[in-house]
């Protein structure tokens, strides 16, 4: 558990600081890839004010995907068992977390 939460606090904070505190990153998280899957997915449509909240989602998001992957494969001793493993975990976790994403977004839109 300590584990995750200090990758979590390390991956989040390096994209706090390098991605949303930086104005020129915040105009490219419309045009990233997370951004178009959401969007496309969903028929949603991003305005200016909803860029740092939806770098805040994003970046909570990565950070979790990557800490819960890195928890899982810490366990495997095989390289490339690793490899395969964290593949998949990545593949489902992006999919499922970003589709939720997008339905709380669109539920949020609604209103």
């Amino acid at each position: 558990m300590l584990s995750f939460l200090i990758v979590f606090i390390i991956v989040y904070l390096f994209y706090l600081f390098f991605v949303i505190l930086r104005k020129k990153k915040i105009v490219k998280i419309k045009q990233s890839k997370e951004a178009l899957l959401i969007k496309k997915k969903f028929n949603l449509k991003l305005n200016k004010e909803n860029d740092i909240k939806l770098a805040i989602m994003i970046a909570l998001i990565n950070s979790f995907i990557i800490a819960i992957t890195f928890i899982i494969i810490e366990f495997i001793n095989n390289f490339i068992l690793k490899i395969m493993v964290s593949f998949v975990v990545l593949t489902i976790l992006i999919l499922v977390l970003y589709m939720m994403l997008g339905k709380y977004l669109k539920k949020k839109e609604g209103n």
